[in-house]
């Protein structure tokens, strides 16, 4: 049974990305799932044009911190998982459906995909793993199914902001995003938060955008 999701988007002054990528993920296949976007006013301007407004949760923010408008975003969410996707992306349509498979397990706490490049071809970011400094080191792991992975007293797995998921009650627990980080570093600093409490991430490479 697919678990609900709660898709946060923040977009600020991008309302062109911002339309490409809600385009994206209003062809996903997946039987269960809202859409949250936090966005400054040119992008719900924007928003406010198309079709699918009304189906849309809609957060009035446009202060150049992601943390705290994407943590604004999760005050809105009404699913079990919160999965995260930057404007200037575009998720391919079985997106979602891999990146919240692996939340069957419930030692799954996080799940991360892949994130293919500008030129639509090479990948820009994989695997990774996260010392406590934020250098982040490649690692190898299948590359059509799943790995489960748990952290060591040194390192951390990595995930990407413009592509991950996480369960809303372990995101409560931890308080969110931390408002400190505006815009570097935010969502890797997740990482080491959900190590110190020992918790699995799941690496999903066919969860791609």
């Amino acid at each position: 049974m697919a678990l609900p999701v709660s898709i946060v988007v923040v977009s600020r002054h991008r309302p062109a990305a911002l339309m490409r990528c809600l385009t994206g993920i209003s062809q996903l296949d997946y039987p269960g799932f809202e859409v949250i976007v936090v966005a400054c006013p040119a992008g719900l301007a924007a928003l406010a044009q198309r079709a699918d407004a009304d189906l849309i949760k809609q957060v009035p923010y446009d202060e150049p911190n992601i943390s705290a408008a994407r943590n604004l975003g999760i005050s809105r969410a009404a699913g079990e998982i919160v999965a995260f996707i930057d404007d200037d992306a575009v998720p391919e349509p079985l997106w979602l459906t891999h990146l919240a498979a692996p939340f069957d397990s419930a030692e799954v706490a996080a799940a991360g995909g892949f994130v293919i490049g500008r030129n639509g071809i090479t990948f820009q970011w994989t695997a990774r793993t996260v010392d406590a400094t934020g250098q982040a080191t490649p690692l190898d792991v299948s590359d059509t199914q799943p790995t489960v992975l748990h952290p060591t007293p040194d390192r951390a797995i990595k995930t990407e902001g413009t592509n991950m998921a996480l369960r809303r009650d372990v995101l409560a627990r931890m308080g969110g995003f931390d408002p400190a980080f505006r815009f570097y570093l935010d969502e890797t600093d997740l990482n080491p938060r959900l190590a110190r409490r020992g918790l699995a991430t799941a690496i999903v490479p066919l969860a791609q955008v």
